[in-house]
């Protein structure tokens, strides 16, 4: 079994963006983290959980039971009703969802950001950086 949290952070102004996941087994914890291009959050809550299942897919970790837990109830609620009133968010979840098929045990599943703080400190941190290298 794994569990993946996943996280994204935004700087609405500068419009930067990076993700995080990380993924835990019973015996690795593995953290990645990167730059998106997304101007807002949502966006990159979508991109950050498309880059986990592609990062599961290269790794070939698709024929095991996934847990994925993510704080951004659009990107949650969309996944799990297949469904984006939003034109941008519909692309991304089209994504998702074609990457998912690929997939023999999956369960995406929100949790309260309280439960995310590992996810979200990565993210912020590296988001943090990201916008020390550009000024």
């Amino acid at each position: 079994m794994i569990k993946i949290y996943t996280d994204a952070s935004t700087h609405p102004k500068h419009k930067k963006s990076v993700g995080c996941f990380i993924i835990k087994n019973e015996k690795d914890t593995i953290i990645e983290t990167f730059q998106l291009e997304a101007s807002d959050n949502h966006t990159a809550e979508f991109q950050t959980m498309i880059k986990a299942l592609e990062y599961c897919l290269e790794h070939h970790l698709n024929s095991q039971l996934i847990f994925i837990y993510s704080d951004s109830n659009i990107v949650v609620t969309s996944f799990n009703k297949k469904y984006a009133k939003n034109k941008d968010f519909s692309l991304l979840l089209e994504h998702l969802l074609i990457l998912a098929q690929d997939f023999d045990n999956l369960s995406i599943e929100w949790i309260p950001e309280s439960q995310n703080k590992m996810a979200d400190h990565y993210a912020k941190q590296t988001l943090a950086k990201t916008l020390k290298k550009s000024h």
